[in-house]
Formats: C-alpha cells, sequence, structure tokens
C-alpha cells in the first residue's frame, strides 16, 4: 500500500523555504505565506506562539485552524504550502471570522502573485 504524502508541513526547513521564496498575506488575526510546492495537493503550517495565549488557547486556535483548512481544500489551489501565523486576536475570534480571514488571504495571495490559476 502506497504511503500518502502528508498534509503537514513538518520540518523546519519546509518552513523556512515557504516563509523566504513565498508570498504573504498580513491580516488582523494571522498572516499566510504561500508558495507552490509540485506536490499536486494543498499542504499546512501552523505556527502558533506562545504571546497568542496558554496551551489551551493555542491548541483551540490549531484545531480551528486545521478544521478550516480542512474544509476548504477543495476549493485551494492544488499545489501550495501554506504557513498560517496566529496573532494574539486569533484567540478572541469566532470560527467563522478566522474562516472569513482565511479566504480573504488566499484570494489576495492568488491575486498579487497569480499562484493557484490554472490548477
Amino acid at each position: 500500500m502506497p504511503r500518502r504524502r502528508s498534509t503537514s508541513l513538518t520540518s523546519s526547513l519546509e518552513f523556512e523555504r515557504v516563509y523566504r521564496e513565498g508570498s504573504v498575506y498580513r491580516g488582523r488575526l494571522f498572516s499566510v505565506h504561500a508558495l507552490p510546492n509540485g506536490f499536486g495537493e494543498p499542504r499546512l503550517g501552523l505556527s502558533v506562539s506562545k504571546k497568542v495565549g496558554s496551551a489551551v488557547t493555542r491548541n483551540g486556535v490549531r484545531r480551528r485552524l486545521k478544521e478550516i483548512f480542512r474544509s476548504s481544500r477543495d476549493g485551494l489551489p492544488g499545489d501550495l504550502d501554506l504557513v498560517v501565523s496566529a496573532r494574539p486576536a486569533a484567540a478572541e475570534a469566532s470560527f467563522q471570522e478566522l474562516d472569513d480571514e482565511f479566504s480573504r488571504s488566499l484570494s489576495k495571495i492568488q491575486k498579487t502573485r497569480g499562484i493557484g490559476e490554472g490548477a
């Protein structure tokens, strides 16, 4: 049985490459760095620092962002690595506010760099 490629960015080298070479959207709740990956499916990396809150709060933000990514995968360009860096305001935001900003960030990134067009 072939091993399925992970939908997560895991190594610091992968994060660094996206930060260094990717395009960025900076919003009130988080920033999103995006870079085409050549794997044929989108992958997500999350950065939620202690500035966001306690471990319980940070994990809650992580879970909501993962679910937003999972539920919007069908509408995402098929070959993007995304790194979402949460800001402290994300801890107080509703699921809908996070979802709206995620959608805004992707459309802005696609317009500015032409990422994902024709995918």
